[in-house]
């Protein structure tokens, strides 16, 4: 649909569609155009930062978390556990994919008791309640 002769303006309240069909993304909150930008520029200034969800072994909460504190980032703090699964919320400001990455695959890592990981960036949806809430 890249074309710069040609636009179309779609008005959802679904986040993954906007997300998926559109290159640039404008939220109104309260009767009001609050902001507009490519979906990755709106993630970086209204997003929270991203999610690191962790498959952990029993009884390593400690130690998952200090290991991600200490290799990953020092602001980093668990926002949701439950069974063996731990949702950790980590700061974009100073933080580094690569060591991200790098850390997640050490055999230290894995000492820490962390069996599997999943990161995620905030989502538009995220974006999206960030604005609104701004907004009121």
């Amino acid at each position: 649909f890249s074309d710069t002769k040609r636009s179309f303006i779609i008005t959802t309240h679904m986040m993954t569609e906007a997300d998926t069909l559109c290159d640039r993304i404008a939220i109104m909150a309260r009767g009001t155009l609050r902001v507009v930008g490519t979906q990755q520029r709106l993630k970086d200034r209204f997003g929270n930062g991203y999610t690191l969800v962790l498959t952990v072994l029993d009884n390593h909460d400690e130690e998952v978390l200090e290991f991600i504190q200490a290799n990953i980032h020092k602001g980093a703090h668990i926002e949701f556990r439950s069974g063996k699964t731990m949702r950790i919320t980590l700061p974009d400001e100073g933080l580094r994919l690569d060591r991200v990455f790098r850390s997640l695959q050490s055999k230290a890592a894995i000492s820490s008791g962390i069996t599997q990981w999943l990161l995620n960036q905030s989502s538009l949806e995220d974006v999206f309640i960030n604005v609104a809430e701004n907004a009121l």
